[in-house]
């Protein structure tokens, strides 16, 4: 049924009307194919209430038709089930087909259109982008945002809501002075998609949204980049009211208003200066408060910002550092009984004294203040200056780490290295000047680890021992221990084995708690490049006053390749029974990027979401974001904070992957059009010599001499036909290669590559996410080159088939007479 059922999916794409361009079919395969799937199976046997086997599968498949039409699918499924009623849909399918600057997303998928309006929320519809060579895009999307879901009074965790269907559209469109874009966003709920009555408690009513947001960039002093979005919503947060609004609103047209309709706005406006090795930029953003979208999972409002933010390359690019600051301030319409403020600074370092000594270090300052009126003086106050910030809260905390990393020795067969990374944070809690009680605490942590490599023989061992002291109010707490770990490849790299110990007590005020002992081995078997194995191994054991006690998992994953594709797989995913992590009201905090994420894991799983549907993130790839929400959802399940934890800093790592991995795109395609570059001065005369050789050849030939063409074998017109062949694919080779050589002839620093236009915006846009799923599959910065060396000169040549007339060159280094 399954497999019918995706047959059915696929002739449905391609059922589509699509514009094919027939000149390049024969060039390339009728059908190509790449992709993968994986599985991974989780045992485990300990005292935590979860299941005792998981597994769960993900797959991506692209099938390519002719060269010009791509069907991209996409599936995740897991055993995991849900036994409460939910509106969001966790197990789906997407396609995502595109053709050449057009591409769709067909089943279970997120657009993102701004943060203020379509903000990566998934919905079950259709889609599209529109993006043709030229200075007009546009795109859109309908589709079904949440199902409706009954009232189920005998499941406390389950979710109760209306269906909500929406629609949108972004169109832009590029001047030679500016650019401008227009976004319409609208979502409603359906109230008749309800039959049971449900509790009044649940405060739930069917809501009805319209987002209409303007965008534009411009570049001003030839140099800076000013770019702007201003957004209106309006929500009618009860639809079944017939109390009219006193007056209409500017979206009136597209919204049902009534008494409980209201319109908010946000704004945000930054500038970018480049200036020395660097840029220099100022952003401000306000956004009302309550303001909202239903495209949006979850959205921070009533706060104005305003960053300053600078950095700087020195010293031959030895020395990076960044500097940022910020205000922020909230209760902009003074509805709220206190006001907060926050200061915002931190700087950041990087620098390479040397091959074998690197430092990074950074600090940041956060400042919040906050004057609370109480309501009793407020009441009875005679004075209009009476109790004027009758409480006056400040909360200060400070951050700060450094890390050393530095080569002992370095040899073909042995390698020493040391590093060293500390890390403190302090946080301090005023009121009127004064630390209140309890209101302090420090947090200290020294990592050392020495690592001794041996190349040859594919060996590593490290070992590293960790300190971590931190101080709330009257308590101290202590814990240390050292690490082991030894890495081992076999069979020319393919099985790569890894084995860890550690061992960690903790003390609270001079007292011993708990010992914890784990214990991990691992392996992982790469067999003819196609086929993924792995298999680990953790165990642990607590010994404390509270809880003793041991827990085994057991991992195993499998993943096939199709074509190269390969799929990282995720090891130590964990997927407790419980679900919802609200009944732990503990706090957690940890670090990643110079970011703190702090609080209960109700609002951890906030903060994570936010990130992840920010702006900067939003250009990584579909595949990407489909593993991102698989990582996302596995953290949130999460009831235990170490666990919590680690899955959230995996999850953290893999979203900024594809960030990190722009900068190395950007550097390694600046370095394959400058190696292009130089080698085209050099082809372009061998390219020259062997059409003039060919055309020689054929004018040579007897049917060249022989005007009457009489006794002439076939043998001999199959060879001319064969010369004449090679002279029209020769000449055309040569043409295009002088057309491509005035192409590149304009890529002469990394700005153009970072902010490409015409046909290289077309090819990074091609190419980055392809280039993304390799270099993460292997890490190998030699293979990205090759990669996109390869491909820049085959798109630029297949470019030049459609525009350069082969019959309009001239010889450069051969007299023609």
């Amino acid at each position: 049924m399954n497999k019918i059922l995706l047959l059915f999916l696929m002739c449905g794409t391609l059922g589509f009307s699509q514009s094919i361009n027939f000149d390049q079919l024969g060039k390339e395969k009728w059908l190509r194919y790449n992709g993968g799937v994986a599985a991974n199976a989780v045992f485990y046997d300990g005292t935590a209430n979860r299941q005792d086997l998981t597994y769960y599968l993900t797959g991506n498949l692209n099938f390519n038709i002719a060269g010009v039409y791509n069907i991209p699918l996409s599936f995740t499924y897991s055993n995991q089930n849900f036994d409460f009623p939910s509106p969001f849909k966790f197990n789906r399918l997407s396609l995502h087909p595109s053709y050449k600057w057009a591409t769709a997303h067909l089943g279970d998928v997120s657009m993102t259109f701004s943060p203020y309006t379509l903000s990566g929320h998934q919905f079950t519809g259709a889609g599209f982008e529109l993006a043709p060579e030229g200075k007009f895009s546009i795109s859109g999307m309908y589709g079904r945002f949440l199902r409706a879901t009954e009232y189920n009074g005998e499941e406390p965790r389950a979710i109760t809501s209306y269906k909500r269907m929406g629609y949108g559209v972004k169109a832009s469109y590029d001047f030679d002075f500016a650019k401008f874009g227009v976004i319409l966003f609208k979502a409603s709920d359906e109230e008749e998609s309800l039959e049971n009555p449900f509790p009044i408690e649940l405060g739930l009513s069917p809501k009805d949204n319209a987002v209409l947001s303007f965008e534009s960039q411009f570049k001003l002093f030839e140099k800076a980049q000013l770019r702007m979005e201003y957004a209106i919503s309006g929500v009618t947060e009860d639809t079944r009211l017939t109390d009219a609004r006193a007056d209409s609103g500017l979206l009136s047209f597209l919204l049902d208003e009534n008494i409980s309709t209201d319109y908010y706005n946000a704004l945000n406006v930054s500038l970018d200066y480049p200036a020395g090795n660097g840029t220099l930029g100022v952003g401000y953003e306000r956004i009302d408060p309550d303001y909202k979208t239903l495209g949006a999972y979850y959205f921070n409002n009533d706060l104005e910002n305003i960053t300053v933010n600078a950095n700087q390359t020195l010293f031959n690019n030895a020395l990076n550092i960044s500097v940022n600051a910020g205000l922020q301030q909230d209760n902009l319409n003074n509805a709220k009984t206190s006001d907060q403020q926050r200061i915002v600074s931190s700087v950041n370092l990087n620098y390479t004294a040397s091959e074998r000594l690197g430092l990074n270090g950074s600090y940041s300052n956060f400042q919040s203040y906050t004057n609370i009126r109480d309501q009793f003086d407020y009441i009875n106050q005679v004075g209009e200056f009476d109790n004027v910030d009758t409480l006056n809260y400040r909360q200060i905390s400070q951050n700060a780490n450094l890390g050393i990393n530095y080569i002992l020795k370095k040899t073909e067969t042995k390698q020493h290295s040391t590093n060293l990374n500390l890390v403190y944070q302090n946080s301090n809690n005023q009121q009127e000047g004064e630390t209140i009680e309890g209101g302090k605490n420090s947090f200290y942590n020294g990592v050392a680890a020495y690592t001794l490599g041996y190349p040859e023989q594919a060996l590593s061992i490290s070992l590293a021992a960790n300190a971590s002291y931190n101080t709330v109010a009257e308590d101290n707490n202590l814990t240390l221990g050292p690490t082991l770990a030894i890495g081992k490849q076999f069979f020319d790299k393919q099985l790569r084995t890894n084995l860890s110990s550690s061992y960690n007590t903790s003390y609270a005020n001079g007292e011993q708690q708990n010992n914890v002992y784990n214990f991990r081995l691992g392996g992982n078997y790469l067999w003819l490049q196609k086929h993924n194995f792995s298999l680990n191994f953790l165990a642990l054991f607590r010994n404390s006053t509270l809880n003793t006690g041991r827990d085994l998992t057991i991992t195993f994953g499998y993943s096939y390749a199709f074509d190269n594709f390969k799929l990282n797989i995720r090891k130590g995913n964990r997927y407790p029974n419980e679900r919802d992590p609200r009944n732990r009201m503990g706090t957690l905090s940890f670090r990643y990027r110079n970011v703190s994420y702090s609080g209960t894991i109700p609002e951890l799983n906030e903060q994570l979401t936010n990130v992840f549907q920010s702006s900067q993130f939003a250009a990584i790839p579909p595949f990407k974001k489909d593993d991102l929400a698989l990582l996302l959802a596995i953290t949130k399940e999460q009831k235990k904070e170490a666990d919590y934890k680690e899955n959230a800093m995996v999850f953290l790592k893999e979203l900024y992957a594809y960030d990190d991995f722009l900068s190395t795109y950007n550097n390694a395609l600046f370095s394959v059009i400058k190696r292009v570059k130089y080698d085209m001065r050099r082809i372009d005369m061998i390219l020259e010599n062997s059409f003039v050789q060919t055309k020689v050849n054929v004018d040579k030939h007897i049917l060249k001499t022989n005007p009457d063409k009489k006794d002439v074998s076939e043998e001999e017109w199959t060879t001319y036909k064969e010369l004449i062949a090679e002279q029209e694919e020769r000449l055309q080779k040569l043409v295009g290669h002088r057309w491509m050589e005035q192409r590149f002839k304009n890529f002469n620093s990394l700005e153009e590559i970072e902010n490409p236009s015409g046909y290289l915006k077309q090819f990074v846009k091609q190419t980055n996410a392809e280039a993304f799923k390799k270099f993460e599959a292997n890490g190998d910065l030699d293979a990205l080159e090759y990669y996109l060396e390869t491909e820049i000169i085959d798109f630029y040549y297949q470019k030049s088939l459609g525009i350069v007339n082969p019959d309009n060159f001239q010889l450069k280094y051969i007299n023609k007479n």
